[in-house]
């Protein structure tokens, strides 16, 4: 076997077993304190400036993660669990707002912006250079 063909072979190993891991880790099965962590991931700390709840110290936050502990020891979905919050804390409670028409702007707003930067980059690189003719320079 070739020095070239082995490693061809070993990165297409390596890069075969790194597959099977993510996959696993993605795919694999997950706790119940994993979801409670996932779910106090999305759910802002009412005491805390945009920090989760699963991410704050403070005790307002412990409390919060304690019933959501509840919640999904009691069976409910993690939509329930979302909506018991925003039932009682309002629709900011969630730190990625759901898809609905009156989020639709903030949805959208940033695919907008970078939509304005891919045009603003392609027009400076179609913008002809400025040229300088003999006469200017003498």
């Amino acid at each position: 076997m070739s020095e070239s063909l082995r490693k061809i072979l070993a990165g297409a190993v390596t890069v075969g077993l790194a597959i099977v891991v993510v996959v696993g880790i993605v795919i694999g099965d997950s706790t119940p304190q994993d979801r409670v962590q996932a779910l106090g991931s999305s759910i802002k700390c009412p005491v805390c400036q945009g920090e989760a709840i699963a991410d704050s110290p403070s005790e307002t936050a412990t409390a919060m993660m304690d019933v959501v502990a509840e919640k999904v020891e009691e069976g409910l979905s993690d939509d329930q669990v979302f909506e018991y919050f925003r039932v009682r804390y309002g629709d900011g409670i969630l730190l990625d707002p759901r898809f609905e028409a009156k989020t639709l702007l903030l949805w959208l707003l940033p695919l907008a912006a970078v939509g304005l930067g891919v045009v603003m980059i392609l027009r400076r690189r179609q913008a002809p250079a400025p040229t300088v003719s003999g006469e200017e320079l003498s």
